[in-house]
C-alpha cells in the first residue's frame, strides 16, 4: 500500500466543513487499562483543524475501535483529509509498518512515500503518517518525569530503561540509538549511570532469550559496580502485561527496584501528537 496524493491542510484554523483535516491517534491496542490510558491522552489533545479518533491495532477492541471504525468516523464528521499519529515508542518495527500499510504509505530508504495506484484498499481521503516518538524530546521529558516521581533513594540508584524493541538486530540498534538522548538527560540529571534494554518480546525465542540475559547481565553489573540495586522503568506508552507480568518475570531474582509505570497518560504525549501532527500537515503542499 502507497501514500495517496495530499490536499492542503489548514491547522488551528476554524475550516469550512468540505477542509476538515481529521486527527487519528493509532496505538498497539491490549486490555482495558491499556487503551484507557490511551484514550486519557488523547483527550488531553487540542486539535481545532477537525475531529479526533483513536485506533487501536491489536487487543479485544480492534475489531470494534480499529482501522477502519476511526477513519469511518473521521469521513463521516467531515474530514477531507486525515493526519495519522502513531502512539508508538518507535517507528522502526512491524507495528509501525502495518500503520504505513493501513493508510496506503511505504516508506522506501530515502523515507519518502511513495505512490500506488493499484491499492484498493487505501482510506477513501487524502492520508499522511508521522513518525512515531522516536528520539522525540517529549519522549525524554516524559521519561524524565516518572523518574522525578520516584522516591529520593530510588532516584540516587542507577537507572535501567526497558522498552519492548523489535524483531530485527537492525531495528533494534535504531531503537536504542533513539532512546540514548532520553538516558543521557536522565545521567547527567541525577549523576547516576542510566542504561537501555530492549526485551524483543515478539523475537525468535532464541533472540528473545539472548536480549534478556543482556538486560540480566547489564544490570547484575549495575548492581556491583555500585553496591546497591537498580531503579527498572519501563518505556512503555500504557500498562499491561508486558509491564505488570512480563518484565517481573524476565527480571526475577536481580537485585532491582521495579517501577511499573507508563508514559500515560502524561500532558507531554499530548502535545508531542498535536506538535507532530501540525508540522506533518503544514508539509502538505
Amino acid at each position: 500500500m502507497r501514500l495517496a496524493a495530499f490536499g492542503a491542510l489548514f491547522v488551528g484554523l476554524a475550516l469550512p466543513a468540505s477542509a476538515q483535516t481529521g486527527l487519528l491517534v493509532v496505538a498497539h491496542g491490549a486490555g482495558p487499562a491499556w487503551n484507557d490510558g490511551v484514550r486519557a491522552v488523547v483527550a488531553q489533545v487540542q486539535w481545532t483543524a477537525g475531529p479526533v479518533a483513536t485506533a487501536f491495532l491489536m487487543g479485544p477492541e480492534a475489531s470494534t475501535s480499529g482501522w477502519d471504525s476511526a477513519i469511518a468516523k473521521l469521513t463521516r464528521e467531515s474530514a477531507r483529509r486525515i493526519v495519522v499519529v502513531p502512539l508508538l515508542v518507535s517507528s522502526h518495527g512491524g507495528h509501525y509498518r502495518d500503520i504505513l500499510r493501513a493508510a496506503g504509505a511505504l516508506i522506501d530508504t530515502s523515507g519518502e512515500a511513495q505512490h500506488d495506484e493499484h491499492d484498493a484498499h487505501r482510506p477513501p481521503v487524502p492520508t499522511t503518517v508521522t513518525g512515531a516518538l522516536d528520539d522525540a524530546p517529549e519522549l525524554g521529558q516524559a521519561l524524565a518525569a516518572r523518574w522525578r516521581e520516584l522516591s529520593a533513594a530510588d532516584r540516587r540508584r542507577p537507572l535501567f530503561l526497558v522498552a519492548h524493541g523489535p524483531t530485527s538486530d537492525e531495528e533494534a540498534a535504531l531503537w536504542l540509538r533513539n532512546l540514548d538522548p532520553a538516558a543521557a538527560a536522565i545521567r547527567a540529571e541525577g549523576e547516576i549511570p542510566v542504561a537501555v534494554g530492549l526485551l524483543r518480546d515478539d523475537a525468535p525465542p532464541s533472540v528473545r532469550a539472548a536480549a534478556v540475559e543482556e538486560i540480566r547481565r547489564t544490570i547484575n553489573r549495575l548492581a556491583t559496580a555500585s553496591g546497591d540495586s537498580v531503579t527498572v522503568l519501563p518505556v512503555l506508552i500504557s500498562t499491561g502485561q508486558i509491564d505488570q507480568v512480563t518484565i517481573p518475570t524476565d527480571l526475577s531474582g536481580l537485585p532491582i527496584r521495579y517501577a511499573p509505570v507508563s508514559l500515560a497518560p502524561l500532558a507531554v504525549l499530548a502535545r508531542w501528537i498535536e506538535r507532530v501532527a501540525r508540522a506533518k500537515a503544514s508539509t502538505i503542499p
